[in-house]
């Protein structure tokens, strides 16, 4: 067997079982992907794939087993990598980076733009979604580190460094009622129609949690995932919103306000997320002191290989 038959196996799972698919991320044929997994089957002796006519409907028991060594296998390869761009040139080779929405447009747009200053051969490349998808992504090896809010299903092999604590902050018209008010309460707040974070994100998680703390209910009307769609739903009179003071800009958002809630909801905790396992060039651990600059290097490599 040869690593490139693993990654196909990996990325077909990765991929819920579409072959077509796993062919477009791997950018090769469907039938390449089909006859490397095959010829991995017939090396083996054993199915890995369960198949009903032409479809892949999931892994065998055998595919199982493999799967996890596989997996390790492939990320070892990736570090083999790693250290070889690191001790060829510093500041070169490829590194993606997991986020939120919220945490590349409004926090990392700065730090990014001074890292490729001083890194300008490193390929950087942002992925974006939920915290869910962020520690997935993070410990599947499909990105180098996760910068976001940790879900409560922690990942057991991966490493959080507490980074950032945001206030929040609640969002609404200019000219609007609230702000009259000499101090926001929870029962003020739940008059008015809400626009929130979907539940998988913190944010939207962190105004139900408060509510409920204090028996009462929001009226939500929208969720979405991203702050800039919930502060143009607010501009055009749907509702009310919180979010983390970073996402507020009172130079863009000239038709909104913001008012201090941070007496009414949990601040914004941001972290980073590595996997244990992984190799950490110098580019790597450069960028994440600029996000965090009370990690030194030798504070990430100790957490690095401390215990769970």
């Amino acid at each position: 067997m040869n690593i490139q038959q693993l990654r196909y196996l990996s990325c077909i799972a990765e991929q819920g079982y579409s072959v077509s698919q796993a062919a477009r991320v791997l950018g090769t044929s469907q039938p390449a992907v089909s006859q490397q997994i095959r010829a991995l089957e017939n090396q083996l002796g054993v199915d890995l794939l369960s198949r009903r006519g032409n479809r892949i409907t999931g892994l065998t028991s055998a595919g199982e087993a493999l799967i996890a060594t596989a997996r390790r296998t492939l990320r070892e390869a990736d570090n083999f990598q790693r250290i070889a761009d690191d001790l060829k040139q510093r500041g070169s080779g490829r590194l993606t980076v997991a986020t939120t929405h919220l945490t590349a447009r409004y926090i990392l747009g700065p730090i990014i733009k001074e890292f490729l200053r001083g890194n300008p051969g490193v390929q950087f490349g942002l992925r974006q979604g939920t915290p869910v998808q962020i520690a997935d992504w993070v410990a599947a090896g499909e990105a180098d580190m996760g910068v976001g809010s940790p879900t409560l299903n922690h990942h057991d092999d991966l490493v959080y460094l507490r980074c950032s604590e945001l206030p929040r902050v609640v969002v609404v018209p200019a000219g609007h009622k609230l702000l009259a008010e000499k101090q926001l309460t929870l029962k003020i707040l739940q008059r008015y129609p809400f626009v929130t974070m979907d539940p998988t994100f913190t944010g939207g998680e962190v105004v139900h949690r408060a509510f409920a703390a204090a028996g009462l209910a929001p009226r939500i009307v929208l969720t979405a995932i991203d702050a800039d769609v919930i502060k143009w739903y607010v501009e055009l009179g749907l509702g009310i919103a919180v979010l983390p003071s970073a996402a507020f800009d009172p130079k863009r958002d000239r038709n909104l306000r913001a008012i201090d809630a941070g007496h009414l909801f949990d601040p914004t905790i941001t972290h980073v997320e590595l996997r244990r396992d992984t190799y950490m060039p110098s580019s790597m651990l450069s960028l994440i002191t600029m996000i965090a600059p009370q990690w030194s290097r030798a504070d990430i490599r100790r957490k690095l290989a401390a215990p769970d």
